[in-house]
This record gives structure tokens, sequence and C-alpha cells, in this order.
């Protein structure tokens, strides 16, 4: 599947399917994320939930500390 992430088309694995499946496969999980898709902001309770569909646009926005 084709998506634009981030600015970028990129092609996806076929048994990726949601939101919670990218969070995963990017190894994300553990992050404290904001994720948008089609520029509507998915709350984490939405991920397992929201599927995603061939040329959606997904923005993940994570947050890093400094100092």
């Amino acid at each position: 599947m084709r998506v634009k992430m981030n600015g970028h088309y990129v092609q996806l694995p076929a048994e990726l399917s949601t939101i919670a499946d990218l969070v995963k496969h990017f190894s994300l999980s553990d992050r404290i994320l904001i994720v948008e898709l089609n520029g509507e902001i998915k709350g984490k309770q939405q991920y397992d939930t929201t599927m995603i569909k061939e040329m959606d646009s997904i923005e993940f926005v994570h947050f890093v500390g400094g100092g």
C-alpha cells in the first residue's frame, strides 16, 4: 500500500492495516506520539480501530527532550 508519510510517499507492507500496526512497525510504541491521518489527529484509543488506506496522508510527531 502506498501512503504519504511525514511528507514522503512510501510503500508499506500489505499486513499493515491500522495506525496501531504502523506504530509497532516503526517501533514508536514507547514514545509520546501524535498521529495525524488525513489532517485529523487520532487519539491513542483509536489506533487499533483506525484503518489506513491507499494514498492516505499520515504524520507522526514525537517529542524529543533536550537541554
